[in-house]
């Protein structure tokens, strides 16, 4: 008969795979802490913080931002972003400039509306509100970077299609920079007369 043999000193398989199971369910713990009650997670990074909603449909991590600009919607005395809809009119003459800054605001909660092309090209960037929607373009200016002197109330006639249909419209001008990639649909201007 033979003796039975010796193990070597330290956990074996089994205990370190425990470890390892409770290590995970620790750190799975931590961040469900830190996620809030919302489901939300704020990911700060120095100066402006972006919230991202774990449960939202799509890849956060795929979202193009305009260079510049920020995907926070800042604090606003109006509504949440999610009740604001916001269409963005492409007034540059540069091709996919609306559909990088609808993906730019989007990315901050707002309900957006297709880009579209502005009825004609614009040198400064201009953000309109319907009717007591002020505060909520201010907010959605400053996503984009804009001071609250590029807010006005929205003209008569309209500056674009679909502006009607929207609580903010944002018209780009002339200064915006080029789309990155160039993708997505065409959304070119061309100046009237």
């Amino acid at each position: 008969m033979t003796a039975p043999q010796e193990r070597a000193r330290g956990l074996d398989a089994n205990a370190r795979g425990i470890v390892i199971l409770v290590i995970a369910v620790a750190i799975g713990l931590l961040l469900l802490w830190k996620a809030g009650p919302d489901g939300t997670t704020t990911v700060s990074s120095g100066s402006p913080s972006t919230t991202v909603d774990a449960g939202a449909e799509g890849d956060p991590s795929s979202t193009t931002t305009a260079p510049g600009a920020s995907t926070t919607a800042p604090e606003n005395k109006g509504r949440p972003p999610g009740e604001v809809t916001v269409i963005v009119l492409n007034g540059s003459g540069k091709s996919g400039v609306a559909a990088t800054n609808t993906l730019t605001i989007g990315a901050a909660g707002y309900k957006m509306a297709g880009p579209a092309n502005a009825n004609a090209q614009i040198d400064k960037t201009a953000v309109y509100y319907a009717t007591d929607y002020q505060d909520e373009a201010t907010a959605v200016a400053a996503v984009l970077g804009k001071p609250a002197d590029s807010v006005a109330a929205l003209p008569a006639p309209a500056p674009g299609p679909g502006a009607d249909k929207a609580n903010v419209v944002v018209v780009l001008g002339k200064e915006t920079p080029a789309a990155e990639g160039g993708g997505g649909a065409s959304t070119t201007t061309t100046a009237a007369g």
